[in-house]
């Protein structure tokens, strides 16, 4: 089956899904419920960056958002070269980290952390280009993931967003590579939000994954090594 036609297939049967679960009420995990979304002439400010012939070598970091002093909410949809999670796995991850938190000028005041990111299987194509969803501040857990014994933590106050190369190779983004921010509302001043820094966590993203048929990583998410191989 062609990738086109599979995606058209996968496409009118998750939309089918969504239209019976919104008309009997049902509650989606994946639904964007909890996105108060705005009303009247409160229009979101949206930023939309095309990522193609762009390069990150190892450890580069690209800046994509900077909201300072205001922290706040929004969706970020992200399309970027893929792998999977692990070996074998049908759940994919970017091979470029999404973080989010406050960039100050002071370093005890900085905070920055991975996002936890929805993998969306039937619109991407890995692993040339897979297309993740990720919302600010992450709603999952009260801001946290635990995974074995540690916690992973994301910033519950976001003023910055940036891309983080953590693999071991240089990525170089094609044409079908972006990343679009769409802030919904301003929560108010990142002012004395954070101390005690830096807090810095460069590391893999969790994935979520609500549609194949493992759902042990639906709840909790999974993630990868931090190169992920």
């Amino acid at each position: 089956m062609t990738f086109l036609k599979q995606n058209k297939i996968s496409m009118i049967a998750g939309t089918a899904i969504l239209t019976i679960a919104l008309a009997f009420g049902g509650y989606s995990f994946a639904s964007h419920s909890f996105e108060a979304g705005v009303s009247g002439d409160n229009i979101p400010d949206n930023t939309h960056i095309l990522l193609n012939d762009v390069k990150l070598k190892k450890g580069d970091i690209l800046p994509v958002y900077d909201s300072s002093p205001n922290y706040i909410t929004g969706h970020i949809l992200l399309s970027s070269p893929c792998e999977p999670v692990s070996k074998g796995d049908d759940t994919y991850q970017p091979k470029v980290s999404l973080v989010a938190g406050h960039v100050d000028e002071a370093a005890d005041a900085t905070y920055l952390a991975p996002v936890p990111l929805y993998y969306i299987n039937f619109v991407s194509n890995a692993p040339d280009t897979c297309i993740f969803h990720a919302h600010i501040p992450d709603p999952i857990n009260d801001g946290s993931t635990t995974e074995g014994d540690g916690k992973l933590e994301t910033a519950p106050k976001v003023t910055d967003i940036a891309l983080v190369n953590l693999s071991d190779k240089k990525i170089k983004f094609k044409s079908t590579h972006m990343v679009d921010i769409n802030v919904q509302s301003v929560l108010g001043s990142i002012s004395g939000a954070y101390e005690h820094g830096p807090h810095v966590d460069l590391s893999r993203n969790m994935i979520y994954d609500l549609n194949d048929d493992d759902h042990t990583n639906d709840g909790l998410g999974h993630s990868g090594g931090a190169g992920g191989h």
